[in-house]
């Protein structure tokens, strides 16, 4: 053995030698062995290597171009060849981070998948996304301003197949239950519901929640408003007392409202109302392929 080569590294034959590590070609300009480039032998493909919990500033415009600045926290990945010993993670938090740099529609997220997949020299990419998009919800008689916030998820896969985007978005709503309207000579409990919406678009881009708020608050007894005045508080007890729904009624509500929406090839409702009454949660689901 020479002897400036030291011992062999044990559990390590699966890698390169030392001299192709000492190549030149794995090397970047300072001079440095590009390590994640060895050859790896053990012949095993790994569906998904990257990053995950990375936070980053971002500029989104919704359909009508307004723009809106995020905090995102995303979790992107690829797909690693069964002779790659490791990706290039720092690659990935720059795609981010320059992705995030320029006003993005969502569509653009399509791009980023692909982006991450070309430079890792792969054919697979994974991503998540979750941000906050806030909505005008001025209240019902006052018009007093306020923002409601939502919680938006992109899951994104890209394949040899092409890429695509699953949006899931939840929403805030209002119940009031119809049995308690019905069996008591005054009031009903009503409480706090959350609609979780899974959506996939026929385009296969991601969706903001812009055009899905409205059916929600439709299909619920009564939206929830950030900022309520007196005579506000007074329309959402009374409007909400008119309008009894169990969680069957919403789902069903926004299904016949998700159907009527042409860019959708699927979407599932879960609507899970947390009881004011009692010590367990009311919920219903529903899902169809068109």
């Amino acid at each position: 053995m020479n002897a400036t080569e030291g011992p062999p590294l044990r559990g390590l034959g699966y890698l390169t030698s030392v001299s192709v590590m000492k190549d030149i070609s794995r090397q970047d300009p300072a001079g440095l062995p590009d390590v994640a480039m060895d050859e790896d032998a053990r012949g095993i493909a790994l569906q998904a290597v990257g990053i995950r919990g990375l936070r980053f500033p971002a500029r989104l415009l919704n359909n009508t171009g307004n723009e809106q600045s995020v905090v995102m926290t995303a979790d992107l990945s690829i797909g690693l060849h069964a002779d790659r010993r490791g990706a290039h993670m720092s690659r990935l938090v720059e795609d981010l981070y320059d992705w995030g740099a320029m006003p993005r529609r969502p569509a653009d997220a399509l791009g980023l998948l692909q982006t991450a997949a070309d430079r890792q020299e792969c054919d697979e990419a994974q991503a998540i996304l979750r941000f906050d998009w806030f909505l005008a919800q001025p209240a019902p008689v006052t018009g007093a301003f306020a923002v409601l916030d939502i919680e938006v998820e992109w899951h994104g896969q890209l394949s040899i197949d092409g890429a695509a985007y699953t949006t899931v978005l939840t929403l805030p709503a209002m119940t009031l239950c119809p049995c308690s309207k019905a069996i008591s000579d005054f009031g009903a409990h009503n409480q706090r519901a959350y609609l979780r919406l899974e959506l996939e678009s026929r385009s296969g881009e991601p969706l903001l929640p812009d055009d899905y708020l409205p059916l929600v608050n439709a299909a619920s007894s009564m939206p929830v408003f950030p900022v309520l005045k007196r005579p506000d508080e007074r329309a959402v007890t009374e409007g909400s007392y008119e309008n009894p729904r169990f969680v069957e009624d919403v789902v069903r509500e926004l299904a016949l409202a998700l159907r009527e929406r042409p860019e959708l090839a699927y979407f599932k409702i879960d609507c899970e109302s947390v009881e004011s009454i009692h010590n367990h949660n009311a919920f219903a689901t529903y899902e169809e392929s068109r």
